[in-house]
């Protein structure tokens, strides 16, 4: 099994961030020639399968300035697949597997980073209002399905919980891994963990302050302690 994590697709989820934002024909063919580059780099041999792992395949975190939903995966799949199939060979089996969340942590979730990341200045409530579409992930699925040949297959973290490799299980599930293996991996701490409700007000204030890019980045880190 050979993985694709998110150091080594940085050219292709530039390109998928761009198209994001972009949803132009010049944008989604960089996307499809970082791609194919990227897999045309690979040396799979005969029998080693490939995982490509990374939240911004879907491209950026909905909720940003001008970027309301996911609309544009459906196409970002349509031309993963494409690639895939002129790299590999028609007969390649393929799926696409999404981790989903509850609309409410979630738009949690993403307003804290939205925070944290960039220079958002809309509270909770007035983010998750501006941005209806943003966790409303059935209909991006159901257009994901309708733009790709390949299985569409999803899971909810809420559900995963408990699971013993957490959101990580699904995939080990879809790949097969045999249980002897399974047996030699350690159990995923949980990293992802929500900042404290102050340092998040505080991260705001700055966002809202004065403050020029650099002397913002410098404030933020100073902040979270980096």
């Amino acid at each position: 099994m050979a993985l694709g994590l998110r150091q080594q697709l940085e050219p292709v989820l530039f390109a998928t961030r761009g198209f994001s934002t972009w949803r132009d024909p010049f944008s989604l063919e960089k996307l499809r020639r970082r791609f194919s580059d990227y897999l045309a780099g690979l040396d799979l041999g005969r029998k080693r399968d490939l995982l490509l792992s990374s939240e911004e395949l879907s491209g950026h975190m909905a909720g940003r300035t001008g970027l309301p939903s996911y609309a544009a995966v459906p196409e970002i799949a349509e031309v993963l697949e494409q690639c895939i199939i002129e790299r590999f060979g028609p007969q390649t089996e393929l799926c696409f597997f999404f981790s989903l969340r509850d609309a409410g942590p979630w738009l949690q979730s993403a307003w804290a980073e939205h925070v944290k990341s960039s220079r958002m200045e809309l509270d909770f409530e007035t983010f998750s209002a501006a941005n209806p579409m943003a966790a409303d992930f059935a209909p991006v699925i159901e257009a994901t399905r309708a733009a790709v040949q390949s299985p569409v297959k999803t899971a909810r973290l809420e559900e995963l919980a408990e699971a013993e490799f957490g959101p990580a299980t699904p995939l080990l599930d879809l790949i097969g891994l045999p249980e002897a293996r399974r047996a030699k991996l350690k159990p995923p701490r949980h990293m992802n963990q929500r900042r404290d409700p102050e340092v998040l007000e505080a991260l705001l204030e700055l966002n809202r302050s004065d403050l020029d890019k650099e002397a913002l980045k410098q404030a933020k880190e100073a902040l979270l302690g980096r």
